[in-house]
């Protein structure tokens, strides 16, 4: 990995409301890290596809989201996948993605030498984040998509943040990339 020697890329990957954004933000503000969103090619035709969706709110947006990178994730290769390589191959700095959805976006970090964290905590908790986050919920549809479940089956270091405050739940994923023991 370029950038700081000892600092590895970082994938995390987790349902909603898991802390995946504000680990993210941490490692930028803390430690140096860019921040890349695999979902940046997904909003991209979004926008360009359903325009009306300018300013909606998240929990609006996310279906549409959902919808748009499954059909993305068809492709060979992954466009979602090329552009974040590109990214990876073009910084110089490490690089944190915060936005992980299913177990071929984690195989994929593994083989590019990413620290594949993956990051949960129970639902009450996850549901009071992201009501605290966006104001609303999100339809329950959308928790029942495909890329919302995928979590479960990556192999990663595994975090249940449910109990942590936002400070240790940064603390131990820094831990993780640094290889020490986080139990």
């Amino acid at each position: 990995m370029r950038g700081v020697v000892g600092v590895r890329n970082v994938f995390l990957i987790g349902p909603m409301g898991a802390g995946k954004t504000t680990v993210a933000k941490y490692l930028c503000q803390q430690h140096g890290y860019v921040r890349y969103s695999l979902a940046s090619p997904v909003q991209a035709v979004l926008e360009i596809a359903a325009p009306w969706l300018t300013g909606a709110s998240k929990a609006v947006k996310r279906p549409y989201m959902q919808k748009v990178g499954r059909f993305l994730r068809q492709f060979q290769p992954n466009p979602l996948l090329f552009h974040a390589e590109q990214v990876l191959k073009s910084v110089q700095t490490p690089v944190v993605i915060d936005d992980g959805r299913t177990a071929e976006e984690a195989v994929w970090a593994d083989r590019q030498g990413c620290s594949v964290i993956v990051l949960m905590a129970s639902e009450f908790v996850r549901r009071r984040r992201i009501l605290q986050r966006d104001g609303e919920l999100p339809d329950a549809r959308t928790n029942e998509d495909e890329t919302e479940q995928q979590w479960r089956y990556v192999r990663g270091v595994v975090i249940d943040t449910s109990d942590m405050t936002e400070d240790e739940m940064c603390e131990r994923v820094w831990q993780a990339i640094q290889g020490r023991d986080i139990g």
